[in-house]
């Protein structure tokens, strides 16, 4: 049957074509009479993105006061409902959800190039908390902190795994456990260096590529030359060697060295010596796309101000968002929105509850039937349209 729609119920019927309730179906928790079905709160806090309002209870007042909001989420939802499954729904199964979506949509993210295959990013990135609200978030004597840990596909930009760990944790800590893909190289910074993890990476059949911490000391065993002069980037390599370091001198590595343009020195640690030392020094500056990443997480995505206080509420919530971040990208490339990611998501945040049928703008409204034109494709569930 047609019907006017929201972009948000767009968004909604998106996730909806995605059968990730089987996942939450194993859950005890599922069983209670008053529980908040994973599904729905996956839905809730994807939706909470597109909505102006920061609080848990805007997003309530949201779904209450916006009848296609609460259709398209099967129903209103009370605030306690709400806190109590951010709480006590599993994060482990949200992450399943969330890889569920991405196996899914993961397919449909336009790459962002095509120099470097199979590499991943990876860094941390903290959310200032207060310590006397936020408890378990330690971090340094007088305030608190969460970490967040990911895995970013450097083709796409789009993130693969997620830890999230008290601000205090080292990020080269046992606790931040990652899964290593065979063939991929990781790409990372010097907090990353731990003799354990690489070693893990390298039995898994992974390659690394991760910058030299101070202090560490190496033995030479072989020189290769590198070519005189300012390379592209303008880098200067200074040195490539064979190197063997002192706890781990069964292995050999590869460190090269090399000078950025405002006089910096850079040692990378690595086990590929397939590469030549240039392609070595411009896949350790590839790192700096998941900084900027963070960066685009933080300002786009509600991430920085929870809506529970413990840590499982905030895990569910990043997760959620990273859900939404793949959305936008998925629904960008779909529609075949000319302009940049940021214009089509605020488009998206400032129309999110707007009935499409009512769009004036004409290159985003094609993209939105664009979009839509996909989604009806892609699964046998009921017809979308755009007719009021």
């Amino acid at each position: 049957m047609k019907k006017s729609i929201t972009l948000m119920t767009m968004f909604l019927q998106a996730l909806k074509r995605v059968p990730v309730q089987a996942i939450f179906d194993r859950d005890p928790y599922e069983s209670r009479r008053t529980a908040l079905k994973g599904e729905r709160l996956l839905w809730l806090l994807v939706a909470f993105q597109l909505i102006k309002s920061r609080f848990m209870r805007g997003l309530v007042q949201a779904v209450q006061e916006n009848q296609p909001l609460q259709e398209a989420l099967e129903g209103p939802v009370a605030l306690n409902t709400l806190s109590n499954a951010l709480v006590h729904r599993s994060v482990e199964q949200m992450v399943e959800a969330w890889m569920l979506v991405l196996q899914s949509y993961g397919g449909a993210v336009e790459r962002l190039g095509k120099k470097f295959a199979r590499i991943a990013l990876i860094d941390a990135s903290l959310i200032k908390l207060s310590l006397a609200a936020y408890d378990w978030a330690h971090y340094r004597k007088q305030s608190g902190a969460a970490k967040m840990h990911a895995v970013l596909q450097w083709a796409k930009g789009i993130p693969e795994q997620l830890v999230v760990t008290p601000g205090k944790v080292h990020d080269a800590n046992g606790a931040v456990k990652m899964l290593w893909k065979a063939g991929w190289t990781y790409v990372q910074d010097r907090g990353y260096v731990s003799f354990k993890r690489l070693a893990q990476m390298l039995a898994c059949g992974a390659h690394f590529v991760v910058r030299l911490k101070r202090g560490m000391g190496w033995r030479i065993v072989e020189r290769r030359p590198v070519p005189w002069g300012i390379q592209a980037g303008g880098i200067r390599l200074l040195s490539d060697w064979t190197v063997c370091l002192p706890g781990w001198s069964e292995l050999l590595l590869r460190l090269v060295s090399y000078r950025l343009p405002d006089g910096r020195v850079v040692r990378v640690l690595t086990d590929r010596f397939d590469l030549v030392a240039l392609s070595i020094a411009q896949l350790y500056k590839e790192r700096w796309k998941i900084e900027n990443w963070w960066r685009w997480i933080k300002a786009m995505l509600k991430i920085k101000q929870p809506l529970g206080r413990s840590e499982t509420a905030l895990q569910n919530q990043i997760v959620a968002a990273f859900v939404t971040d793949l959305l936008w990208r998925v629904f960008k490339t779909f529609g075949r929105f000319p302009h940049s990611l940021y214009k089509f998501v605020t488009r998206c945040q400032e129309m999110s509850l707007v009935r499409l049928a009512d769009m004036t703008e004409g290159v985003f409204r094609r993209a939105l039937e664009a979009i839509l034109k996909h989604l009806n494709q892609l699964h046998s569930l009921p017809q979308l349209d755009l007719s009021p």
